[in-house]
């Protein structure tokens, strides 16, 4: 029995280490300093997205993908980061005319067409709502 059950996490251990991205790497791909510093200084919000789905990597998805979040209801125009290759989205957005729960539906509204569905990872108030391991991973992420 206990040789079964070793066995069974041996197997499965490979694919719990090879899941792919973390919350905090996703996040740190889609974080724009000045973005954020401009959102929060309005006390507006700013969201961060996994993008559920099949997305083709490069340029041309990312430009499509901020364009169609940037036209969203509730989002700030021009706000929208996209990173195609780590299937993450980041908009700013006032809470005082949009509620998280409605900006994400509007956002998987626009979303719709391409078969791609969004996960709430985290609704940044303040700068110091940020862990230490994502600033560490911001600063490393090359420009």
């Amino acid at each position: 029995m206990r040789a079964t059950v070793l066995a069974a996490l041996l197997a499965l251990s490979p694919q719990a280490l090879a899941c792919g991205f973390c919350v905090e790497d996703k996040m740190a791909t889609v974080y724009d300093h000045a973005m954020v510093s401009s959102a929060i200084a309005r006390n507006h919000r700013v969201a961060f997205f996994h993008i559920e789905g099949e997305l083709a990597p490069g340029p041309g998805t990312k430009r499509a993908l901020e364009e169609l979040a940037n036209t969203a209801t509730g989002v700030e125009p021009g706000s929208a980061r996209v990173s195609p290759e780590s299937a993450a989205l980041s908009v700013a957005f006032d809470p005082q005319r949009v509620s998280v729960a409605a900006l994400q539906a509007a956002l998987e509204r626009k979303l719709a067409a391409r078969k791609s569905s969004l996960m709430l990872l985290k609704v940044m108030e303040r700068p110091a709502d940020f862990s230490p391991s994502i600033a560490r991973a911001v600063q490393a992420r090359p420009r």
